[in-house]
């Protein structure tokens, strides 16, 4: 029996991981959309466009990883019915459960993962993507210098630079500067880099010269190895990292300090956020009993299960949507937090009823169905039944 439970485990194992992977890799591919817009628009390197996808991962697998075990037991459990593997396994003797519970432990550790993840790993990830993220926002290079362009980032001060590189290196800079009408000049020099601190920003420029034009109209020019301009007055130094629900640990998310909050509608939206990170870990294990009591239950049928595993996903998806629902929901009534509990909760608590059940199930007729049956090998399956324990 430990071999026979070991090999179902096997079977929905291998299904989970590649629909896992493949389900991660698609949100990866619709999510870094929106970071490539950003990381194009403020010209950063690959490497900190994949290093901000990659942050957004373990949130992506907490979103998919309940689906994933869904389809990959309908997937898995469809399998062994199609080849007969479970007629064979009930004819030996295999109880419903029997036939469930390596099935079902595979769920409890995806959903202990599931778990591990909204505590810890997400408000982490999210954080070091935040503050990314702000990095990249408040890059001095990127709100001043556009390369090979003319840029005028504001009145009277004009910028240009052959390259610009990520962390503010510059070649050949030309500059005009005509902030101060009483004393207009042009800088050029062969290189220069943008430096910034909490308070000031500015543009150090390396070998090059200062043209002016003095009152007699003739040109002054001053070289330079080094010189400073100042480019305070045109940079935002709003660099406070600010936190969102989803970057939070979930000590934050129960407890918030109602001193950050102006209504008691973010407030509650906090404390809801809190419980569905502990709630939504049962959605692996309720759907995948969904699936078990749909597909494992029942007789033989050899025209296929098309029909019971579209009503199996018609409940499963519909199942998590409710879920979804009542997170929204908890957002405005705080009451509503301890349903997302208990809906996973008595859904997982009638699936295994059912599992459980000793009686044989009969198999729904639809409308206009013709059921051929085998008396024979009905007879021999319930003669093995009742000489089993």
């Amino acid at each position: 029996m430990m071999l026979l439970q070991k090999y179902f485990r096997g079977q929905s194992f291998s299904p989970l991981i590649i629909t896992l992977s493949s389900l991660t890799m698609l949100a990866i591919l619709t999510q870094s959309l929106s970071t490539l817009d950003l990381i194009v628009e403020n010209r950063q390197s690959a490497a900190t466009f994949f290093y901000i996808t990659a942050l957004a991962i373990p949130q992506l697998i907490a979103i998919i990883l309940p689906l994933a075990v869904f389809i990959a037991v309908i997937y898995s459990i469809n399998r062994l019915n199609t080849d007969s593997e479970l007629v064979v396994a009930k004819a030996a003797g295999s109880s419903p459960w029997n036939i469930s519970s390596p099935i079902i432990r595979l769920a409890v550790l995806a959903a202990i993962l599931h778990l591990l993840i909204n505590i810890a790993v997400q408000p982490y990830a999210f954080r070091q993507m935040r503050a990314e993220l702000l990095k990249v926002k408040t890059d001095l290079a990127s709100q001043v210098i556009r390369a090979g362009e003319f840029n005028t980032p504001s009145h009277g001060l004009t910028i240009y630079s052959r390259t610009v590189s990520s962390g503010g290196a510059l070649e050949d800079v030309i500059i005009h500067d005509s902030r101060d009408p009483d004393l207009i000049q042009t800088y050029a020099s062969k290189t220069g880099q943008i430096s910034k601190t909490k308070t000031t920003a500015r543009l150090n420029l390396y070998d090059g010269n200062i043209q002016e034009i003095v009152d007699n109209g003739e040109l002054d020019l001053i070289e330079f190895e080094t010189y400073s301009i100042d480019l305070s007055d045109i940079v935002s130094f709003d660099t406070v990292l600010r936190l969102k629900k989803s970057d939070r640990y979930l000590h934050e998310l129960l407890n918030p300090d109602r001193r950050e909050f102006t209504s008691e509608k973010a407030l509650n939206a906090y404390i809801a956020e809190g419980h569905s990170r502990l709630a939504s870990s049962l959605y692996s294990i309720m759907l995948a009993l969904i699936a078990l009591a749909f597909l494992v239950r029942g007789r033989l049928q050899r025209v296929g299960y098309g029909r019971k595993i579209a009503l199996c996903a018609a409940v499963g998806f519909s199942g998590r949507l409710i879920g979804f629902a009542i997170e929204s929901g908890a957002e405005i009534n705080v009451g509503l937090n301890v349903l997302q509990y208990i809906f996973p909760i008595v859904v997982i608590i009638a699936c295994l009823v059912f599992l459980l059940y000793p009686k044989r199930v009969r198999t729904i007729k639809w409308p206009g169905e013709t059921r051929t049956t085998n008396t024979a090998f009905d007879t021999y399956i319930s003669a093995i039944g009742a000489q089993t324990p």
